[in-house]
Formats: C-alpha cells, sequence, structure tokens
C-alpha cells in the first residue's frame, strides 16, 4: 500500500485549519488516516506550524511520498520557519511567564474607584523615647524601643508637636 503525506482539511466553514496526516494513497482528502503528525493553521499571521520531524522522516524513509505543500512546510520547518509561517514545538505552545502585576487598563475605560483614588499620605513619623519603668532592669523592648534614639543624639532645641527631629 503506497503511502502520502499530505494535508486534511479541519475546522467550520471559512474557518480551516490543516493536519498534516498520513494516508493511503486513493483515500479521499478528508477521508481516514493512519497517522497524524502535524498541524497547520495557515489563518493566524504568521501561520502557525507543528510538524513532527522525526515521524516524518521515518515516514519518509518507509516509501511514504510527500505532497508539494508538505514538502514546502517541511522546508520551512527544517529552517525554523520565516516570516509567514512559525514553527511551534509539537507539543504545544511554550508556557510564558505572566508578570504578577496587575494588567494596564484597557483605553477608553475607566479604572475602579479604588485604583482611581490617590493613595493616603502616611503620617509622618513622631519620635519616642523608651521609658524604662522604674524596677526594671533592662529597657523595654518592642517598636517603641527600637525607634527610641540616645538622649546625647536629640537636638538641644525643643521639638514643637508635629515636627520630627533630624538624625
Amino acid at each position: 500500500m503506497p503511502s502520502m503525506i499530505r494535508l486534511r482539511r479541519v475546522g467550520r466553514n471559512k474557518q480551516s485549519n490543516f493536519r498534516v496526516v498520513v494516508v493511503d494513497r486513493q483515500a479521499p482528502r478528508d477521508g481516514a488516516y493512519i497517522e497524524a503528525i502535524g498541524f497547520y493553521n495557515p489563518r493566524s499571521r504568521p501561520a502557525e506550524l507543528r510538524l513532527d520531524l522525526s515521524r516524518l522522516d521515518a515516514w519518509i524513509a518507509s516509501g511514504a511520498q510527500m505532497s508539494d505543500t508538505v514538502a514546502s512546510l517541511a522546508r520551512k520547518a527544517r529552517r525554523g520557519g520565516d516570516r509567514t509561517v512559525e514553527i511551534v514545538p509539537v507539543g504545544g505552545r511554550p508556557k510564558v511567564e505572566t508578570p504578577t502585576a496587575a494588567p494596564a487598563a484597557k483605553p477608553g475605560r475607566s479604572r475602579s474607584r479604588a485604583a482611581a483614588r490617590p493613595a493616603a499620605a502616611a503620617p509622618a513619623p513622631v519620635a519616642a523615647t523608651a521609658e524604662v519603668p522604674e524596677g526594671a532592669a533592662e529597657p523595654v523592648e518592642g517598636p517603641a524601643a527600637d525607634a527610641a534614639a540616645p538622649a546625647e543624639s536629640l537636638p538641644d532645641a525643643p521639638v514643637e508637636a508635629g515636627e520630627v527631629p533630624e538624625a
């Protein structure tokens, strides 16, 4: 049984895609096939081509002949594609890392209310001093103790409410 490697039309009306299949030479275009070895979508820009070149070579070695169109697609696949045909790995498109940031707003649409409001300004930190309770041997630990400055580094001028001394 002589075999042929050719395209098989799949898809809806006016939205055709093609499978690259190995068929009996006398089988109809959309009839039964022996093995599907690729996929071709000419409607995308650039056209999408998935072709298992190892299976193609195995069938050619066993005596299968390619149609002119499949031969052209095979040449493009071996070159790595061109401006009209994009070669996609046989397993599908590689996964692309998506950024974790929020997507940009679409033009002509307003953002949500929360995103449209300006962020509230954080209040200025007020200098705090760590106090040691009477009878305690060590100073109090925590955020107030971390923010406290030693007495010698404080400015001599009195600090008014709302001002932050420079360190």
